[in-house]
């Protein structure tokens, strides 16, 4: 009997001291809207780690990184987010940060495309219709500059 009481206390012991995903999740989002991201990284890699396919766990971890300005490991995660969920509105949510994050790591043409990709998902988001017309009209300006780059070039070989 002492046996099975002595189990029982360890048990829920242990219970009492294992992070609920949903809580680390809320410490997670309460570190980041203080622009805590390190701390938020933090909270949601713990939430992730018990259970990995938490979506909102796993997106806002990718958003703590790019709030870090770590552009190029968000990308990684926003895109393993698109393989692994099956919702258009994720989706969405999950193309319209890659292309944020290709943006700021300056390639334009993948930023472009994953804005197009979220509005496959939802045509209605404005805020990626805007992203895409800011990322089209930077193009249009870097092949601008090209071009002028490459008329100056031939003017100096004259």
């Amino acid at each position: 009997m002492k046996i099975k009481l002595s189990i029982s206390l360890l048990f829920l012991v242990i219970c009492a001291h294992a992070q609920n995903p949903n809580k680390l999740i809320r410490q997670g989002n309460n570190a980041y809207a203080d622009s805590s991201y390190t701390t938020a990284e933090k909270s949601y890699r713990e939430a992730l780690a018990g259970n990995q396919d938490a979506f909102n766990a796993a997106f806002n971890l990718a958003d703590a990184i790019y709030k870090q300005e770590n552009y190029s490991e968000a990308s990684t995660l926003f895109q393993g987010l698109i393989a692994k969920t099956k919702s258009k509105t994720e989706k969405a949510m999950a193309y319209h940060n890659l292309g944020n994050s290709l943006l700021q790591e300056g390639k334009l043409e993948e930023s472009i495309e994953a804005y197009k990709n979220a509005l496959r998902n939802n045509p209605t988001d404005k805020d990626t219709k805007h992203n895409l017309a800011y990322a089209q009209r930077m193009k249009q300006k870097q092949e601008q500059n090209k071009e002028e780059e490459e008329e100056k070039q031939e003017e100096k070989k004259e």
